[in-house]
């Protein structure tokens, strides 16, 4: 991953949780080589996340990916349609807009339609601090 905060995308890491302030930029980088072992991945509260880009390659054994009150992001990234691993995905704490675009018949749907476990609350209450 690039960005200001994060030069650790080369680590040996098996589960990553990056939590509240762990990441402050606006756009995050997951190079091609970019966690080569990592199968857990959670993202919780970066509040100043705004796009994601997964490129082919990138955390080629990821397994579980939660998401959560990062409501800036607008999307899911296009590159996680090539991590045919994932098997877990869950969406929680994000606009009604994002969840939308993730269910069939969704504009994002195909980035994660090979996911087994899909992961969306069907409640989400909004409010701007």
């Amino acid at each position: 991953m690039r960005g200001p905060n994060i030069v650790v995308s080369t680590l040996c890491n098996k589960c990553l949780k990056l939590g509240l302030r762990a990441f402050n930029g606006k756009k995050m980088v997951c190079s091609a080589e970019c966690f080569p072992k990592l199968d857990s991945l959670t993202l919780l509260g970066l509040f100043y996340l705004e796009e994601w880009k997964v490129d082919e390659g990138a955390m080629p054994t990821l397994r579980h990916l939660e998401i959560e009150n990062c409501r800036k992001l607008k999307m899911l990234p296009d590159g996680l349609r090539f991590i045919t691993t994932l098997r877990y995905l869950k969406i929680e704490r994000m606009p009604m807009a994002f969840q939308d675009k993730l269910v069939e018949g969704g504009e994002d749907f195909y980035k994660v339609q090979h996911v087994p476990s899909i992961i969306l609350p069907t409640v989400y209450l909004s409010y701007d601090p």
